[in-house]
């Protein structure tokens, strides 16, 4: 293995391989000032890296003559992925826009959703989440001359029944109803005067599937 101990000057243009860098240009229309790597190319700390799993592999700052880097890779401008990009410990910026985020768990400040308004042009409409102590779900709904709410059937899976809790209100006229029992995955509602039961309701659960949230924790 041959090192050049001194400057090494490429004013056209540098390729390291067999292929040709068609988006670089070739022989008159060659971008000057441009590089190729056929790959793997690594840059940085040589024990950073063991196996070639990248076409090009960044470790941290090798180099005693530079000044102590604080990141691998910096970008100043704009920088594209095409398809896949993986984090594995800490994504840090201050702006993420995507048509989806998917993630097992987000935790934020504040979780607002942006769109465009409605009925006033020019304008967006801000809407942000309701906080709790849990992962809560719900469903709503409207009872006309029934006494019966039927759950969701993924209810019986998702939530914990005994988390469950109803909220009632009357429909048409003065009503005193409450709940008789949960059975089955349905709500059971009752009358005082037996009375036909018109009303709308909101119900609450917890989910059962994820761990409990833990509403206070350390820094």
């Amino acid at each position: 293995m041959a090192f050049l101990m001194d400057d090494n000057a490429v004013g056209g243009q540098f390729v390291c391989g067999a292929g040709k860098p068609v988006a670089l240009g070739v022989g008159d229309s060659k971008i000057r000032g441009s590089a190729y790597v056929e790959g793997p190319m690594q840059v940085g700390k040589s024990s950073d890296h063991k196996v070639p799993r990248a076409t090009v592999l960044i470790g941290r700052l090798n180099n005693s003559d530079a000044p102590s880097a604080l990141y691998s890779l910096w970008v100043r401008l704009y920088s594209r992925f095409q398809n896949f990009v993986r984090i594995d410990v800490l994504l840090k910026c201050k702006f993420i826009e995507a048509k989806i985020v998917r993630t097992q768990v987000l935790q934020a400040s504040i979780k607002n959703f942006v769109i465009d308004h409605p009925t006033k042009e020019g304008k967006k409409l801000v809407h942000t989440c309701l906080e709790g102590p849990e992962n809560g779900v719900y469903v709503r709904g409207k009872l006309v001359d029934e006494s019966v709410i039927e759950l969701p059937e993924y209810w019986t899976k998702l939530v914990d029944e005994s988390s469950i809790s109803i909220s009632i209100t009357p429909l048409g006229n003065s009503q005193d109803i409450f709940v008789s029992k949960i059975e089955n995955n349905k709500i059971y509602l009752q009358e005082k005067e037996s009375m036909p039961i018109s009303c709308f309701y909101h119900i609450f659960g917890t989910r059962n599937d994820v761990e409990k949230l833990i509403t206070e924790i350390d820094e």
